[in-house]
């Protein structure tokens, strides 16, 4: 139950770069799935909701551009979450929006997204911006105000800095991640998962895979597959071991966050499973110990440069780059040190070698100052990019400028004298407050650990059948509304052995026959398919909307191509008839490479009203017959 800072501050850095990534993947998608020029609008959601527990804060939003404020919004907020600025508050934040916007379009979510959901929940309980974060560093400001080099080349840690967080959210972390591999081993109990098939048939799935897999589909012979395939049991099932042993955890925590990494790293640029391998592999970045920090200090101390920062001693600016720069440097590898009195016009910043005198000014003693802070030689490259060469002019221009960007930002140098040093004693009225704050926290936690534990004795199939109870109305609202579900069982009992996608076969009032999803000729042949390109939103929007249950959203998708001329600008592409069909196919059998067994279903038709095509255009087809693609 206990937690380091450091890590949580690293796990939020994670997740919090993963969940603005992923929000900007769907932003890109807003017009089809988000806004009411797409097949979903949000009032006939709100008609015909996905499921009996569905709240999103994007139901709010209908036009496109209206969608595009909300996506800003949410990007924003995970972004604030990110750095750690007003951590607790984006937190909580970014749980709403990545909840919402699961529950905006409930039909394209997979286990990926309840991962997200569930680790964006549990992060809220947590300190997250205690350490690594902007919070943490404007505390360290206003906490101690530094007021000579002396001061600065003191470094006291602070005591809330390194002080751990002892929550049952560590252990109810803990024990989701075990549980999830627990019941994904179990419940994969096929024989195609015993015969050692799966990787055959899960790399035929060109709905799925992405270009990367297709090679090894085609190369990789079964013989080398079936080891591949049994090897992921075999990883799973020693997961949970690594992850629960209650000793050894210097060396269980990071051979498991190997394994997570090597087995959801492989899923990932081979499958296009959406948000699910990258939000597994950022859970294990809750696995560091403290003793792993320790050793990574020492292994960075020794690899890292040590340097004596030479600062303007007139210059405000240059003595808040130093305040910053000493807080930054958590190697202590920096000591600073006043220019001289007598000098007229010394650098704003410069760097010396103790050992060997070596000098570097302004950008070149930004530079080795950037490289000597902990990462600082992955980050600084990365600074350099995104300025696009800049920041050497740009350095350049705030050291001459040094007083003008000082008063600017309201910098001042500190009168001489002894430093402030904050009181970190809170009142007994604070005191009070925080202990009955901590007392709700775990309060909630707990409650939401009861329904978790409930939620995945019913959910999943592998539990024996008299462990299973209803579910209190409270307990089904408390996961359903945030879809924090518990049910694990990623192609289990057996992986998908069918393929198949959606392709709409349609004729314009211009004559020409298209298909308004590719803007190409429909290809209804997929047995020539080296994978289909599709993202997963679009594939798994594909896969789902052919089924029976969601049958009452393609008068949506009827509505999104009826107006398809709107979208293109174009009159003439009208659409006067179009058959949108599921064509589905059966993966090739182990040792073969050909599909078999292909099927056209339609599952919606349309025939413009009393429309006859002029002389010289083809007659529209008969109307197929529209049929069951699955339940």
């Amino acid at each position: 139950m206990t937690m380091d800072p450091r890590t949580l501050g690293f796990f939020r850095l994670v997740v919090g770069f993963l969940v603005t990534a992923d929000c900007i993947r769907h932003w890109k998608e807003a017009r089809w799935f988000y806004s009411n020029e797409g097949v979903l609008t949000n009032h006939y959601h709100l008609f015909r909701p996905s499921s009996g527990f569905n709240f999103s804060l994007f139901h709010a939003f209908s036009s496109l551009e209206e969608v595009h404020v909300a996506f800003a919004l949410a990007t924003f907020c995970h972004f604030c979450f990110f750095i750690g600025w007003y951590t607790r508050l984006f937190s909580v934040l970014s749980f709403l929006f990545v909840t919402s916007l699961d529950n905006r379009f409930v039909m394209v979510e997979n286990g990926g997204y309840v991962v997200e959901n569930l680790l964006l929940g549990w992060a809220m309980f947590m300190p997250t911006g205690q350490r690594f974060s902007v919070d943490a560093l404007l505390r360290s400001f206003r906490e101690r105000k530094e007021r000579s080099a002396a001061e600065l080349n003191t470094r006291a840690p602070f005591a809330w800095a390194d002080k751990p967080h002892v929550s049952l959210i560590g252990l109810v972390t803990t024990l989701n991640i075990a549980v999830i591999y627990y019941f994904n081993v179990v419940n994969k109990s096929g024989i195609i998962w015993r015969k050692g098939d799966t990787v055959h048939y899960v790399l035929h799935l060109d709905r799925m895979i992405t270009g990367l897999a297709v090679p090894f589909r085609e190369h990789m012979p079964l013989w080398m597959m079936r080891p591949v395939a049994w090897s992921v049991l075999v990883v799973e099932a020693l997961l949970v071991p690594l992850i629960l042993a209650p000793a050894g955890r210097r060396i269980t925590r990071p051979l498991a966050m190997l394994l997570m990494t090597g087995l959801h790293g492989s899923f990932g640029v081979m499958m296009r499973l959406g948000p699910f391998s990258w939000f597994m592999i950022a859970w294990s970045f809750l696995f560091p110990q403290p003793v792993h920090w320790e050793l990574l200090g020492r292994w960075y101390t020794k690899k890292a440069r040590r340097w004596v920062v030479v600062y303007d001693r007139r210059s405000p600016l240059a003595f808040f780059l130093c305040r910053l720069f000493a807080r930054l440097d958590l190697c202590e590898r920096l000591s600073f040190e006043e220019s001289p009195e007598d000098e007229a016009a010394p650098p704003l910043l410069r760097v010396r070698d103790p050992e060997t005198n070596e000098l570097q000014d302004d950008h070149e003693a930004l530079a080795a100052l950037a490289r000597s802070l902990p990462a600082g030689r992955f980050l600084w490259p990365l600074a350099r990019v995104s300025t696009l060469g800049l920041s050497a002019p740009l350095f350049g221009y705030v050291a001459r400028r040094r007083d003008a960007t000082a008063r600017a930002f309201g910098l001042t140098l500190p009168p001489r004298g002894q430093g402030e040093e904050a009181s970190g004693t809170p009142s007994p009225l604070a005191e009070r407050a925080s202990r009955v704050r901590a007392g709700l926290r775990e309060a909630l936690v707990a409650w939401f650990f009861v329904c978790a534990v409930s939620q995945t004795i019913n959910e999943n199939k592998s539990v024996p059948a008299f462990l299973k109870h209803p579910q209190p109305w409270l307990m089904q609202a408390t996961l359903g509304y945030p879809r924090m579900y518990q049910g694990w069982g990623m192609f289990a009992p057996n992986p998908i052995s069918d393929d198949g996608s959606i392709t709409i076969d349609a004729w314009t009032i211009g004559g020409r026959h298209v298909d308004p999803f590719t803007g190409e000729e429909p290809d209804l042949n997929l047995s020539d398919a080296r994978g289909l390109g599709l993202n997963q939103i679009w594939q798994d929007y594909f896969n789902r909307i052919r089924l029976d249950r969601n049958k009452v959203f393609r008068h949506g998708l009827k509505e999104y191509l009826l107006r398809w001329h709107e979208e293109t600008g174009r009159p003439e592409d009208e659409l006067v008839a179009f058959d949108v069909y599921w064509l589905r196919d059966q993966c090739p059998l182990p040792g073969q490479t050909q599909p078999y067994k292909h099927e056209k279903i339609a599952i919606l038709t349309y025939r413009k009203p009393g429309y006859r095509p002029p002389p010289g255009y083809r007659p529209l087809p008969p109307e197929p017959k529209v049929e069951s693609a699955g339940n």
